[in-house]
């Protein structure tokens, strides 16, 4: 629905390269991936935003000022200012990008079980409501590649700290170990429609990233290795209308 809404956007993959800052890979070769990422999409990496990622649930508000930052102690970014391009990075969390095409307003989130557990995807529903006056209704959402549940196995402490859902059982089934099968994606689209954002506007590109070598980088299955990147960005004028 992003594209159909003409939003520049994209999940990578491997063959776009290490989209990964810090130890996930040489600085220089990042910053060619990324500035090759960005001129595809048409946009300017001068006005290129990311979150830090500590595996938290902070949204964080960001606009052209912001260029060229990482900003600190943030999992998630929103923006209603025209062609701030917002990214995070993602080698098996979930990555989700929210457009209001009423208003003007995108979101890019990074979403890892920590994540998900705080309730990250709620924070940015509640963000661009409140900040920006977004209708839940009125958001795209789109959710990237992500580790699937057929290859996250999770303990007791993932989900004491998921049990905080009610609906906690339909996305973690036991295995034969006594263990859990987290399914993050479809926690995140739980906590999406519980917000209020409508089912048919959330799109869940259902490929596991751990199960394509070929096509995605994996923590759990590499561990050293490089990271996709979600990057959202809005540009023209705001619809005015339902999106």
């Amino acid at each position: 629905m992003l594209r159909a809404a003409e939003i520049p956007h994209a999940f990578t993959t491997r063959a776009a390269g290490n989209q990964g800052r810090g130890g996930a890979g040489d600085p220089q070769a990042v910053r060619a991936n990324r500035a090759a990422i960005l001129q595809a999409l048409g946009l300017d990496p001068a006005h290129h935003v990311e979150a830090d990622q500590v595996h938290g649930a902070v949204v964080a508000v960001v606009g052209a000022k912001d260029g060229g930052r990482c900003v600190p102690d943030a999992d998630g970014l929103a923006s209603a200012e025209r062609r701030t391009v917002l990214a995070v990075h993602a080698a098996d969390c979930v990555p989700l990008l929210f457009a209001d095409t009423r208003l003007g307003a995108v979101a890019a989130v990074h979403a890892g079980w920590k994540g998900v557990a705080a309730g990250i995807p709620v924070e940015a529903v509640r963000i661009l409501r409140e900040r920006f006056g977004s209708r839940p209704g009125d958001l795209i959402v789109a959710i990237g590649p992500s580790i699937g549940p057929c290859h996250y196995e999770v303990d007791e402490p993932v989900m004491e700290r998921m049990r905080r859902w009610p609906w906690w059982r339909e996305v973690a089934p036991v295995n034969e170990r006594g263990l859990w099968q987290l399914d993050l994606r479809a926690s995140c689209v739980r906590q999406l429609v519980g917000e209020g954002v409508r089912p048919e506007r959330i799109d869940v590109l259902d490929l596991c990233t751990y199960d394509h070598p070929e096509l995605f980088y994996s923590y759990r299955r590499d561990r050293a290795t490089g990271r996709m990147a979600a990057i959202v960005a809005m540009s023209g004028t705001p619809t005015g209308g339902n999106g």
